[in-house]
């Protein structure tokens, strides 16, 4: 039975304060933690919550959900404030496993609850402040084991991959993780699932292309198996 060592997320704007359309960046931002909140009810223990204008924070049951949210919130940020905004929009995350010197007390509102998991994640995302990797590294984790480097190397590889993709790329990784998460995945299945979200017929050649430029099975294996690893480490404690 795992212990109580909790998943907690913490996640802000970059340079917020410097966007031309701040108010309607953060009310993007929160239509997509409600859709979030929604889709993920069962694997949030505390949902994600605007804590200030340009930051959130909460609490999830297992590691590859975590993954997942930060993927599926990242890539749906960027792509709705571009099309809206014409703007390029990052968020920067932390996550911090430990446990909660406080109960869960409301799990609509991740306000009031404090311990190691959100010290762990706020240190995690004031590390990323200090040294974004020029720009390429976006997230990291604190657990405060002997693993955390070789986390922390892999999610910097993983970050490289999703910082260098293009608008059209990201609209792909978005339309296959809402479809199917991390579960491996075809050049069938991508088909199927561009043509629906897109509303147009795509031909194998560039459904193809699309998979080797994002590099998308790779990241997503990657992706699922380090949760795996983090997870197995959370249980034995």
């Amino acid at each position: 039975m795992k212990n109580n060592v909790k998943i907690a997320l913490i996640a802000d704007i970059i340079a917020s304060k410097k966007l031309k359309e701040r108010a309607q960046t953060q009310k993007i931002l929160s239509t997509i933690l409600t859709k979030m909140n929604d889709d993920y009810s069962d694997q949030l223990e505390s949902n994600l919550t605007i804590t200030l204008g340009d930051e959130f924070q909460g609490i999830v049951r297992d590691v590859k959900t975590a993954f997942l949210l930060i993927d599926r919130i990242t890539l749906e940020l960027q792509i709705m404030t571009k099309e809206q905004l014409d703007d390029d929009i990052s968020l920067r995350w932390g996550m911090g496993l430990g446990e909660l010197i406080t109960p869960i007390e409301n799990k609509e509102v991740s306000i009031g609850t404090d311990g190691p998991a959100y010290w762990h994640a706020r240190e995690a995302i004031e590390s990323v402040h200090e040294n974004d990797d020029y720009g390429l590294l976006n997230e990291k984790i604190v657990t405060k084991h002997d693993d955390d480097l070789f986390y922390d190397s892999i999610i910097r590889l993983q970050n490289v991959i999703r910082n260098q993709w293009t608008q059209t790329q990201k609209e792909t990784v978005h339309y296959v993780l809402l479809t199917d998460g991390y579960n491996d995945i075809g050049n069938q299945m991508v088909t199927d699932t561009l043509e629906k979200g897109l509303g147009k017929s795509l031909s194998a050649q560039t459904v193809s292309k699309r998979i080797i430029s994002t590099q998308i099975k790779q990241y997503i294996q990657s992706r699922r198996l380090l949760a795996d690893k983090i997870e197995k480490g959370r249980i034995l404690e």
